[in-house]
């Protein structure tokens, strides 16, 4: 891999930011390829609905070396961490690097080299690349399913959209509103929209565990952001010395069973029929949300009317449900979520690591089978991904200067298999397809970190455990590893920037 002089980088979100940051570091030439008008991904202002917020606070999500301001909230707002991501991207220089508004038609491997051909304002690029790391996040593909009769619906004047077109609750104003869906986006976005809507329904499979903001007056990061709070749910397979003494001791167990009694009352769970079927440890992989606020109070004063059921189909300005109710309706959003596609691959490329049913087979989430020239960064879904996504590019670029292992076909192969088999067997339906989902975000940073000879220190170590996990404690660890490169000396990123040139476009 030492051959390897440009990289070409496609999404500018969370992670595709740091992988740039990174790269340039490490003192590549970058090639970073945006479809959208502006950078941050799932935070941008194209796909914001109203209301979202952080999952986690605001000490506990950002880069090692870039923290959030301190005016922000505890949990920021989506406009926000974009104002965030885009402080980031000028203060390290990739601000210049990223082309906005470039959609990646195709990419062509020729001799473990990369054509990559973008659309500009009608206008067709091809650029040749070393290398090419996608960071298209799990968030990218919008899901809306077909249904019988939609458009009978939409000629009856309804509307249908997803929930990340949804971005002003006067969409709905006085509108018949129907959301599909229980996870945080459905529960915020139907929670803000019942202020504007006529009715407010929401239909959903089933109820998920929604997590308070504080417990008992203590902030909920106390008890969940941090390392005592993955080893609670952590699978027993992935259990270190202090992992297998937490659960030896009754400890996980008897802290689960509160939670999960504290939130049946506090949320009125039992009042509204609302009691998930499944526990809070078997939905924590990647099912668990933050709670709305006000969503439940609006449920019990019947602002917002629950229907756990599903759509069957629409008839006229109809929703016809499954067990034979009808709800009037002028607007349904599906706040479902997404597809994990990656439309600009070709077919012969992803079969090479991709299973039968679909599921990506990647390597420590980050290197796929069968493409040496390629690698994923961001597609370990978490609620800690600025750091996974930082070390999974560390991680890249180490592996590219060869001071990593390089695993074999069969390796690759054999790890991702056995991370879907696992999946498959503790939650079968708790996930999309191909993904690495929470709580396993420490657990794989401290697996790439020890891979590159930088474990985190016991006393950083313990803060983590009885406090939260805090991306700062990990900077140091991260200029000690970059430090080796080029025999300790290095690119900064002003030199990286200065060197670095555009690429030449190929006819």
């Amino acid at each position: 891999m030492e051959k390897v002089k440009t990289i070409g980088i496609i999404g500018a979100g969370l992670s595709g930011l740091v992988t740039a940051k990174t790269c340039l570091e490490y003192g590549y030439k970058i090639r970073l390829y945006e479809k959208e008008a502006e950078l941050g991904g799932v935070w941008a202002s194209s796909r914001r609905y109203p209301g979202v917020t952080t999952q986690n606070t605001k000490d506990t999500y950002f880069f090692s070396d870039f923290p959030m301001p301190r005016h922000y909230p505890q949990w920021p707002s989506g406009e926000q961490v974009q104002s965030y991501l885009t402080a980031y991207a000028k203060k390290f220089h990739v601000f210049p690097f990223i082309q906005f508004s470039h959609e990646i038609r195709n990419v062509r491997l020729i001799d473990n080299k990369w054509l990559v051909t973008s659309k500009h304002k009608g206008t067709s690029f091809t650029e040749q690349v070393d290398f090419l790391i996608i960071c298209n996040g799990t968030f990218s593909d919008p899901f809306i399913p077909e249904i019988p009769g939609m458009e009978s619906f939409i000629d009856a004047g309804g509307q249908i959209l997803h929930s990340t077109q949804f971005q002003s609750t006067e969409i709905a104003k006085n509108k018949r509103l129907v959301v599909v869906g229980y996870g945080k986006s459905a529960s915020d976005l139907v929670t803000a929209a019942s202020a504007t809507a006529k009715t407010t329904h929401l239909v959903f499979r089933e109820p998920k565990w929604k997590i308070p903001r504080y417990v008992k007056g203590i902030n909920m990061k106390y008890i969940l952001l941090n390392r005592l709070g993955e080893a609670l749910i952590k699978p027993a397979d992935q259990h270190n010395y202090i992992d297998r003494i937490v659960h030896k001791t009754g400890l996980a167990e008897k802290m689960l069973s509160f939670m999960e009694s504290y939130i049946i009352k506090k949320q009125m769970l039992r009042e509204l029929d609302l009691i998930p079927s499944s526990s809070l440890k078997e939905q924590a992989f990647g099912e668990i949300t933050l709670e709305t606020p006000q969503f439940f109070e609006k449920i019990s004063k019947g602002e917002i009317i629950i229907k756990q059921n599903e759509i069957a189909s629409f008839k006229g300005k109809q929703v016809m449900l499954k067990n034979g109710e009808e709800i009037e309706c002028d607007l349904v959003v599906f706040a479902i979520g997404f597809k994990q596609t990656i439309p600009f691959l070709p077919d012969p490329i992803k079969e090479r690591f991709m299973d039968e049913k679909g599921n990506y087979l990647l390597y420590h989430h980050i290197l796929p089978a069968g493409v040496p020239s390629l690698a994923f960064v961001g597609y370990n879904s978490s609620i800690q991904c600025p750091i996974s996504s930082e070390f999974a590019a560390l991680w890249v670029c180490e592996y590219l200067k060869g001071r990593i292992p390089k695993p074999t076909a069969e390796q690759i192969r054999n790890e991702g298999i056995e991370f879907i088999r696992w999946r498959s067997t503790f939650r079968p339906n708790g996930a999309s397809r191909g993904l690495s989902t929470m709580p396993g975000t420490i657990h794989h940073v401290d697996m790439l970190l020890k891979e590159m000879n930088a474990p985190l220190p016991f006393w950083s170590l313990l803060p983590d455990w009885l406090l939260i996990i805090k991306p700062s404690r990990y900077k140091k660890l991260r200029k000690k590893i970059i430090r080796r490169n080029h025999n300790g000396t290095g690119h900064t990123i002003e030199q990286s920037f200065k060197k670095a040139s555009h690429l030449t476009v190929v006819p």
